[in-house]
């Protein structure tokens, strides 16, 4: 799934992985990190609309970390919020558990 050009384009981002951009294959880099994020996106959004806390939470969130780490901030300031705020909304749930708890603060503290 590749995006318009105004999505594709490098000023939009957050902060993308500056040593990406020094790989020879770096275009196939931007469509498998655009084609990636649009996966997790889908999927965190499934996990709150099925109420699927578990396991589809913590599979999802790790591989949030693991997109983190590899393309860093790939994703636009409006994505960058939202992802904030549903970890902020996860927090709300009752009877959340501490691992649940654990993954949100995490991520809460890697995307603040």
């Amino acid at each position: 799934m590749i995006h318009g050009k105004e999505e594709m384009d490098d000023n939009n981002l957050q902060k993308p992985n500056v040593y990406n951009r020094y790989l020879p294959f770096y275009d196939s880099i931007q469509r498998q990190a655009y084609e990636k994020f649009d996966e997790i996106r889908m999927h965190l959004s499934r996990i709150i609309q099925l109420r699927e806390i578990r396991p589809g939470f913590s599979i999802w969130s790790s591989k949030l970390q693991q997109f983190i780490s590899l393309y860093g901030y790939y994703f636009t300031k409006a994505d960058h919020l939202k992802l904030i705020d549903f970890y902020l909304s996860i927090l709300s749930i009752d009877n959340l558990s501490l691992t649940n708890v654990q993954i949100c603060f995490n991520l809460l503290q890697v995307l603040l």
